[in-house]
């Protein structure tokens, strides 16, 4: 009976052990420095450096998220290999933007190339301009695939931002749980989240979190509570 509570003594102590886990991140041939490497179980942050290696302190089936611009978002437990052995593998998946294959020719080819007798109709400059826009004239289009590639640039760009948004997001509710914002900066359950949300918009606090000035950030953040809480009231 003793060997019994014996071996329940020494399991309870492991249960909930934390020690540092080193991982390694690899993702083909894609860059592998910078993901952000998040414990969600105890709020721990770190970021890998140029070889993938991150180190990050953790229990037994902690889950971890990693996060990159260019990567596939990825969550992953540390099971109890891992934990024993204090290392973990980590493979993420590159981010692909496939786009439609455009031929361009040096000079295009028309119907009386072709030997076609064919006369075109004559067009205003005014139509010139929105038959070009649109359509090519005749040639390969040229304007609308500027037009398509530009348009599709900055659905890119307003796409990277906002993931970029949401990522810094994520570790401000990491320097500021629901806890501390209720609690400290008084405000409502109910508005937390959005809260946040509103906070990451300021620039200045974009800025901090992004360079992992946590205390800086956290007395940001707390001034802004005061312009948020006085919306609410004018709400």
């Amino acid at each position: 009976m003793s060997k019994f509570w014996l071996l329940l003594f020494c399991s309870s102590i492991l249960i909930g052990q934390t020690k540092k886990i080193t991982g390694t991140i690899t993702a083909g041939n894609a860059m592998v420095e910078g993901i952000h490497v998040i414990n969600l179980s105890n709020e721990k942050t770190t970021i890998t450096d140029a070889k993938g290696v991150f180190t990050i302190d953790a229990s037994e089936d902690d889950l971890l998220v990693f996060n990159a611009v260019h990567l596939e978002f990825w969550r992953q437990s540390v099971s109890a290999k891992d934990f024993a052995n204090g290392t973990m593998s980590v493979k993420m998946t590159e981010k692909t933007t496939e786009l439609e294959e455009v031929v361009v020719r040096d000079r295009a080819i028309t119907l009386k190339d072709l030997g076609i007798n064919y006369t075109p109709k004559r067009y205003t400059v005014a139509e010139r301009r929105l038959y070009t826009a649109t359509s090519g004239g005749g040639f390969l289009p040229l304007d609308p695939i500027i037009n398509w590639i530009s348009g599709r640039t900055k659905m890119l760009k307003k796409e990277l931002a906002n993931e970029k948004k949401n990522i810094l997001r994520t570790r401000l509710s990491l320097y500021a749980p629901a806890s501390y914002c209720i609690d400290d900066l008084k405000i409502p359950e109910i508005y937390v989240e959005g809260f946040l949300y509103y906070a990451i918009e300021d620039p200045d606090l974009f800025d901090l979190v992004d360079k992992y000035q946590k205390d800086r950030a956290l007395l940001k953040l707390s001034e802004l509570s005061f312009d948020f809480l006085e919306s609410l009231k004018e709400d």
